[in-house]
C-alpha cells in the first residue's frame, strides 16, 4: 500500500525520488569521525565495557574559576552581537595575538565565530581555489573543502622528520595539480599538529611562509593548539614571516579547556584584500549563525586579556598535555613502534608496519581493520591513519592522550575536578624525576595494554 507523501507526490506528479534530494557534498559526507568514535566509546562504556580512551582529543580540565565566574555574570546578556564579536573580545584576541605569536594585529581584522571550525568552513566558502593540505591532517579539512566544491590536493609529509612540508614537495604538488587541472590558491596547514603532534620550526616556518608568498597562495594557519607546546620547541606562526597572506585561527577548545562552549576567532591581513575578505565573510556569518553566543563572548573576554592566573592555567594545562604524551610516547617507542616526537597538543602518531606480517594473520591489512582489531579484541579505542587522508595500507594509528588525565574511580564531578586540579597543581614538580604514576592511572593502564598487544604481535610473528 502507497504510503501518504508517496500518493501526494505522484498526485502532482513529482517523482518520489526527487523529494528530499541531496547535494552531491551531501550524499557522500558522513558524520565527524572522531565525534563519532567519542560517542561509540561512551556507549561501551555505559555498556560495562572499560575502554582505553585513544580516540578522542578533548581537553578536559576543569574550568578556569575566572572564566566560569564570568559566564554566570553573563548570563543575562540575551541580545545579539555584532556579526564579527563584541568589539571588547576582538580587541582583546588582537592584543593577546599580539603577545603571543609576534604580529602586530587591531581588532578589525578579527573574527570572532562559533569554534574555529565554523570559520575555517567559511573561509573555504569565500576564499577563491582548491586547497593544498599536508597527509596526514585533521579529519574535517577534506570534508569542509569538499562542502565548498574544492579539490583537496594532498601533500605528503616527511614521516621521519616529525612530519616536516618542504617547498619542494609543496612545488611538485602545485605543479601536478595544475596539470591535472586544478587551481591549488590555499595552503591550510595546522601546526602544533592533529594527528601527529609536530610543530614546525622556525627555519620550516620561515621556509612554508616564503614558498607561499612567491607561489601566490593563501596560507590558512589553523593554530588551535598553539598554547600546549611542550617545551623543546617553540610555536612559531607563519603569520610572523607572512603577514600578508597568512590567515590565523585559534579558540577556546584545547588551551582554556572549552570546547563546549564553541569560541573561536580567524585572524586576517590587514590589507586591502584582507579587507574585502572580512566584507565577504561578514556577509556569510550574518547569514549562518549571525553572531556567536553573547554570553560565551563576554565569558571569553577573561581567557584573551592578560592575567597572571589563567596565563598559569595555560601554562600547567601545556606541562601535564606534554608529559602525559611524552610519557606514553616514551613506553611505545622502548616497544619498538616507529612514532614521532610529540612536541604540542596530545596527540601521537605511531606507525605498526613492524608488525604487517603478524597482522596479516589477523586478517589486518589497513589501519581501519587495525583500528577496529584493538577496539574488540584489546579495549582500545585509537583512530585510524585513512582518516587523517593516509592511504589505507598504511599502518598508522592516531592516539589522543588528553584523556589520560581523567582520574579513576571517582564518583562525583566535584570529587574528578578536585582529583584534575590536584594534577594542575603538581605540573610543574612534572618536570623533575620520580615517580608520579599515581597522578595518572589511566595512562599506568594504557602502558600495560599496549605493552600485551606487542607481545601478542611479536609472538606471532616469531612463531611465523
Amino acid at each position: 500500500m502507497s504510503t501518504t507523501h508517496e500518493r501526494e507526490a505522484h498526485a502532482d506528479g513529482t517523482p518520489v525520488d526527487t523529494l528530499l534530494s541531496l547535494t552531491s557534498p551531501a550524499q557522500t559526507l558522513s558524520t565527524s569521525a572522531t565525534l563519532a568514535m567519542n560517542e561509540a566509546v561512551v556507549k561501551r562504556r555505559a555498556a560495562g565495557r572499560e575502554t582505553i580512551h585513544l580516540g578522542f582529543g578533548e581537553a578536559a580540565f576543569p574550568l578556569h574559576p575566572l572564566l566560569k565566574a564570568a559566564l554566570a555574570e553573563a548570563a543575562t546578556s540575551t541580545s545579539y552581537a555584532p556579526v564579527f564579536g563584541i568589539p571588547a573580545l576582538r580587541q582583546a584576541i588582537a592584543a593577546y595575538l599580539t603577545r603571543t605569536r609576534e604580529v602586530s594585529y587591531c581588532a578589525d581584522q578579527i573574527v570572532v565565530g562559533p569554534g574555529s571550525k565554523a570559520l575555517l568552513f567559511a573561509l573555504v566558502q569565500i576564499l577563491e581555489g582548491d586547497i593544498l593540505l599536508p597527509i596526514p591532517s585533521w579529519v574535517s579539512y577534506a570534508p569542509i573543502a569538499h562542502l565548498g566544491n574544492r579539490r583537496v590536493i594532498g601533500v605528503q609529509t616527511e614521516p621521519d622528520d616529525h612530519h616536516r612540508l618542504t617547498p619542494q614537495v609543496l612545488s611538485q604538488a602545485m605543479t601536478q595539480a595544475r596539470q591535472d587541472g586544478a587551481d591549488p590558491r590555499i595552503l591550510l596547514v595546522n601546526t602544533p599538529s592533529n594527528p601527529t603532534g609536530s610543530m614546525f620550526d622556525l627555519t620550516d616556518v620561515e621556509a612554508l611562509a616564503r614558498w607561499a608568498r612567491e607561489a601566490g597562495v593563501t596560507l590558512i594557519s589553523d593554530e588551535i593548539y598553539a598554547e600546549l607546546a611542550h617545551g623543546w620547541r617553540e610555536h612559531i606562526s607563519p603569520a610572523r614571516f607572512y603577514p600578508e597572506g597568512c590567515i590565523v585561527t585559534g579558540g577556546l577548545s584545547k588551551a582554556f579547556s572549552a570546547g563546549g562552549w564553541r569560541l573561536g576567532y580567524a585572524a586576517l591581513p590587514s590589507t586591502t584584500a584582507g579587507n574585502k575578505a572580512m566584507s565577504a565573510l561578514r556577509s556569510l556569518a550574518s547569514e549562518i549563525w549571525s553572531a556567536a553566543a553573547t554570553p560565551i563572548q563576554e565569558a571569553a573576554l577573561a581567557a584573551f586579556l592578560p592575567n597572571s592566573s589563567v596565563e598559569h592555567y595555560v601554562q600547567c594545562s601545556a606541562l601535564v598535555h606534554g608529559y602525559v604524551a611524552r610519557q606514553l610516547y616514551d613506553a611505545l617507542t622502548q616497544l619498538g613502534i616507529p612514532c614521532p616526537r610529540p612536541a604540542g597538543g596530545f596527540y601521537l602518531y605511531p606507525d605498526f608496519s613492524p608488525w604487517k606480517t603478524a597482522l596479516l594473520q589477523r586478517g589486518i591489512k589497513t589501519s581501519q581493520e587495525l583500528a577496529h582489531y584493538l577496539l574488540e579484541e584489546w579495549d582500545i579505542a585509537t583512530f585510524p591513519g585513512s582518516a587523517f587522508n593516509e592511504e589505507p595500507l598504511t599502518l598508522h594509528l592516531r592516539l589522543a592522550t588528553s584523556l589520560l588525565c581523567e582520574p579513576e574511580h571517582v564518583t562525583s564531578q566535584e570529587e574528578r575536578e578536585a582529583e584534575l586540579w590536584h594534577v594542575l597543581d603538581q605540573a610543574e614538580a612534572l618536570q623533575s624525576p620520580g615517580g608520579k604514576g599515581h597522578l595518572f592511572p589511566m595512562l599506568g593502564h594504557a602502558k600495560a595494554r599496549w605493552a600485551e598487544v606487542i607481545h601478542d604481535l611479536e609472538t606471532r610473528r616469531v612463531s611465523h
